[in-house]
């Protein structure tokens, strides 16, 4: 259950996209949301021909009216939605200072716009998204923000997820994404497809005609495996109660995720940040950025530790010596 929600916003419009959803959670969970702007040394420091004046001065406004502006939205949104709201404007290096709060406050879930840009912050909320969750053991919720305003009168209800997506590559350190996944789908008894990719082969210097039917005959075999994998997956879900069902497209993997989110009606896409699958070592990271670039639909993200990323690491290059070696 979430406790306490971080919503980092940078002065725009686009960076509040993100609220509706964070609101809303936060209303099912009785979790204190989290305001938080960092302004960056660079946008406070004078330029050395400043003397108390100019830019100094432009700067000191500046810091004063995010300070306003957060202080009334706080008040403004905790008084609409009966939600305990703490708004907090931080000075720092914008991630690390971020993560720094995170540690501080006990946040466990962090609620962003993918990008946008605030005149009063000057930061770029998308490089700080991604930084942001490279360096998170909690997870991290990006929304991709739309040209209209956010009405934050009434579009709290109108957040629903009721089907989770969750593409898999085989290997441990994706399925650290299934219990936060699980834990964010409990709050409207969601669905959940485990996905995972079958990627066409390279057949080489293959005949054209015989192709095909090397294809199949080198792929149904994987399908079948990968499927089996899935469902053993599925079935420990199901025993706790959830509604859950498989997939195995053949295509890339950022192609099949993307394609089944937009063709079945997905809510949320959740997928842990690194993760390498058997001897093809592909990255979830690369992935989850196309995937973060080009869905439509809010991307729960969820980082592994250092420690198991080495951890794993070490037991897959065991794997792939001892395979070879014998």
């Amino acid at each position: 259950m979430y406790r306490a929600i971080m919503v980092p916003l940078d002065g725009s419009a686009f960076g509040e996209h993100a609220l509706p959803l964070a609101l809303g959670i936060a209303r099912r969970t009785c979790a204190q949301v989290h305001l938080v702007h960092v302004r960056t040394p660079a946008a406070e420091a004078p330029a050395p021909e400043d003397h108390g004046t100019g830019e100094q001065a432009s700067t000191a406004i500046d810091q004063e009216r995010i300070a306003v502006y957060l202080r009334e939205l706080a008040t403004y949104l905790s008084e609409r939605w009966e939600i305990v709201i703490k708004a907090s404007s931080l000075e720092g290096p914008v991630a690390e200072t971020l993560q720094a709060y995170v540690q501080a406050s006990g946040i466990d879930l962090t609620i962003m716009t993918t990008h946008g840009y605030g005149p009063l912050s000057r930061i770029w909320m998308g490089s700080v998204a991604d930084s942001l969750v490279r360096r998170l053991s909690s997870p991290t919720v990006l929304v991709r923000p739309h040209a209209e305003a956010v009405d934050l009168l009434e579009t709290v209800h109108e957040q629903a997820f009721e089907h989770i997506l969750i593409p898999l590559d085989g290997s441990k350190l994706a399925e650290s994404i299934i219990e936060p996944a699980i834990e964010l789908g409990a709050l409207m008894e969601a669905r959940y497809t485990l996905l995972q990719a079958i990627e066409p082969l390279i057949k080489g210097y293959i005949p054209g005609p015989y192709a095909g039917l090397m294809d199949k005959d080198l792929r149904e075999p994987r399908r079948a495996e990968t499927k089996a994998y899935l469902e053993r997956i599925a079935h420990r879900m199901r025993e706790q109660g959830l509604r859950v069902e498989t997939q195995t497209p053949i295509a890339y993997a950022p192609d099949a995720i993307l394609d089944y989110a937009r063709d079945y009606a997905v809510d949320f896409i959740a997928m842990a940040t690194h993760g390498r699958s058997g001897f093809s070592r592909v990255l979830m990271g690369s992935i989850a950025s196309t995937v973060v670039c080009k869905a439509g639909v809010p991307i729960l993200l969820y980082r592994p530790s250092a420690e198991a990323l080495q951890n794993s690491a070490a037991n897959e290059d065991h794997l792939v010596e001892s395979t070879m070696s014998g």
